[in-house]
């Protein structure tokens, strides 16, 4: 579910983005990326100190996902489009990639949850991870008081 709503959230950001012109996508992700320090730096109750310290990692972690997901996005590219279309090696060649791609995510989730065990709380590092489930709800919600309609904001 954390996946497809990842997935549907940046397809929505990329294609409101192609729709209204690059200033408008920008403006798009810097509305967004407000947004969530907000909410999830309310929600986590992060003093001024923690989240001094505390952003700078997270963004490098958003930074390091977003290349895997590039990675496996440029070669899941390069497969036919449809499944059903793979002969069985290409589907299995897919598959050890997928699954190695998905334990890299793993180890760089773990690897980050040590770093920032270094500047917030064992409590705060829960918090975070149900204030990142919190805010892709908000934008759902947003998304469908709106009716759907991106080009309204």
């Amino acid at each position: 579910m954390k996946t497809a709503t990842i997935i549907f959230l940046s397809f929505w950001i990329s294609f409101s983005g192609f729709a209204q012109g690059q200033g408008r996508r920008l403006e798009m992700e810097k509305r967004y990326r407000t947004q969530k320090i907000a909410f999830i730096t309310d929600r986590m109750q992060l003093s001024v100190e923690e989240a001094q310290n505390f952003w700078p990692l997270y963004r490098e972690l958003e930074a390091e996902k977003a290349k895997l997901a590039s990675e496996i996005r440029d070669y899941r590219a390069t497969f036919p489009s449809d499944a059903a279309d793979m002969t069985e090696e290409q589907a299995m060649e897919f598959l050890n990639y997928f699954n190695k791609h998905t334990a890299s995510m793993s180890k760089l989730v773990l690897d980050y949850q040590q770093k920032f065990l270094k500047v917030i709380s064992a409590k705060q590092l829960l918090l975070l991870q149900n204030a990142e489930n919190g805010f892709r709800r908000h934008l759902l919600q947003e998304f469908r008081g709106r009716g759907g309609n991106h080009r309204n904001n």
